[in-house]
């Protein structure tokens, strides 16, 4: 008698917000799951900003979340581009909202990191809530034939058929992963890796009440040379941040202390976040705890190993000017998901290389976009905080004089979002008629559903980064005739 076989069960290292969405993802389909969480609780001890991109409130519809989600988002109506050395002289300013609502059928939302995990958890079913463990510091992870084994630093073993590291830019995942691969042990905890990232800029951060004549829903940025800050105010809070680049830049892991901050306070306190409020200003106004790290950059080449497959930071570290890394975390899930449910469907106890194959499949399919995802992060916080003097004349001259803000949200913004996966078997609700056609819809009884207003297409190619490089490279000549750049306030 052939020997049962073992339900097929995903064992996900991280319980942050990409993972905290998996569940959500998990709870409606029919594979079983649990989460791992190294901390005692789910929520960030510091809180901090979060963007959210069109396709992903066409996930949230496809879940149920909108309404929910919906208390906890704030709109972004204006942003404004300005000096940090005088606070006055405006280089560029934008409604994008509008814009990109017509496009996508939904704008681009920020909320407060902390509030936004509370509504993820909240909003679980309570079967997905208790899969969820906390204090769970994964020390190694095992790979036999048939399934997978998670070493947790109290003691514990959880089995199961695959991993899934969601656990952040310093994946213990990815580390047994790698280490797995080349046929070495995993490196001792005690240690320090280096990292597969490069950081280029540090940043402090806080959240302040909205300070007093200031409005409401505006994204000010102001700019300089190898430093820039930003407030971002919402309906009723604001956020502060200053991006500092670093000397050199490194892949060592840095801790900050409070000495630290106080040592760039005095460096940049000067420094204007709006006009008439500096650095040292706002900074006066925050309300509980302040942090500062670094803001790692970079990819990873291999995604998976036999039964281990990784997501969201573990593959990518985005700069968080551009706002990309939760909305790629998601996408990375989905698409892995759409391909771990078809193959279950064939075949409930998938082989090794089975997997392997679907994994494969999810990198390339997730990897197309990666340069352009890239390359947008880089230039937006290379925008701001000036490394090179072609930095400065992109944001002085040619950004006001090509009003590259407003096109960029047609020929790069647009195609990066029309391509965003959603998840095949869940209904869609909510969207209605765009501008900008979806490449991707669901599946719903074999037929694929669809409310853009022109048929899709698959290919966008018309809009790929060398359309935009050559544009840039036209505009940079035109305005070097120019002697002066526009004041626009």
């Amino acid at each position: 008698m052939a020997p049962a076989r073992k339900p097929f069960r995903v064992i996900i290292v991280g319980g942050g917000l990409v993972g905290l969405t998996a569940a959500h993802i998990f709870s409606q389909t029919d594979i079983d799951f649990v989460i791992l969480e190294q901390h005692e609780n789910l929520l960030p001890e510091i809180g901090s900003l979060l963007n959210l991109w069109p396709p992903t409130f066409r996930i949230f519809d496809q879940l149920g979340l909108l309404d929910a989600v919906q208390p906890v988002l704030n709109d972004i109506n204006r942003g404004v581009t300005m000096s940090a050395d005088d606070g006055t002289t405006i280089f560029s300013q934008i409604d994008p909202d509008v814009i990109i609502q017509k496009n996508h059928g939904y704008g681009v939302r920020v909320t407060h990191r902390p509030h936004f995990i509370e509504v993820l958890y909240r909003n679980l079913p309570d079967g997905a809530k208790g899969r969820i463990k906390l204090r769970k510091r994964v020390v190694n992870v095992n790979v036999s034939d048939d399934g997978v084994s998670v070493e947790c630093e109290d003691g514990t073993v959880e089995e199961g058929s695959i991993v899934i590291g969601a656990d952040g830019v310093h994946s213990r995942v990815r580390q047994c992963m790698q280490a797995l691969a080349e046929g070495k042990p995993p490196p001792d905890k005690s240690q320090k890796p280096k990292s597969p990232y490069v950081t280029t800029y540090r940043m402090f951060f806080g959240n302040i009440p909205i300070p007093p004549g200031l409005e409401r829903n505006v994204n000010l940025e102001c700019a300089s040379k190898r430093v820039s800050t930003q407030l971002l105010t919402g309906d009723s809070q604001a956020w502060f941040g200053v991006y500092e680049a670093l000397d050199k830049p490194t892949s060592e892991r840095i801790r900050y202390t409070e000495q630290d901050k106080l040592k760039l306070l005095e460096r940049w306190g000067h420094l204007y976040m709006a006009p008439g409020l500096t650095v040292r200003d706002v900074h006066a106004l925050h309300r509980g705890d302040t942090g500062m790290i670094n803001l790692e950059e970079g990819k990873i080449d291999r995604w998976f190993w036999k039964r281990i497959v990784l997501v969201s930071d573990a593959v990518r570290k985005l700069e968080p000017h551009a706002g990309l890394g939760y909305n790629s975390g998601l996408a990375d899930v989905v698409v892995l998901v759409n391909k771990l449910r078809r193959l279950l469907q064939t075949d409930p106890s998938p082989t090794t290389e089975a997997l392997e194959a679907s994994f494969a499949e999810y990198q390339k399919e997730r990897v197309k976009d990666e340069p352009v995802i890239q390359s947008m992060s880089m230039r937006r916080a290379r925008m701001t905080a000036w490394l090179s003097p072609m930095n400065e004349i992109m944001a002085r001259y040619i950004s006001p004089w090509t009003n590259m803000p407003y096109w960029g949200l047609f020929y790069i913004f647009a195609p990066v979002v029309s391509r965003a996966p959603v998840l095949e078997w869940l209904e869609e609700k909510s969207l209605g008629e765009t501008m900008v056609p979806y490449v991707h819809h669901p599946i719903i009884k074999g037929v694929e559903t669809t409310t853009s207003k022109r048929a899709p297409s698959r290919d966008n190619s018309s809009y790929d980064l060398s359309i935009y490089t050559g544009a840039i490279a036209l505009a940079a000549l035109a305005a070097a005739g120019f002697q002066y750049y526009r004041r626009i306030w």
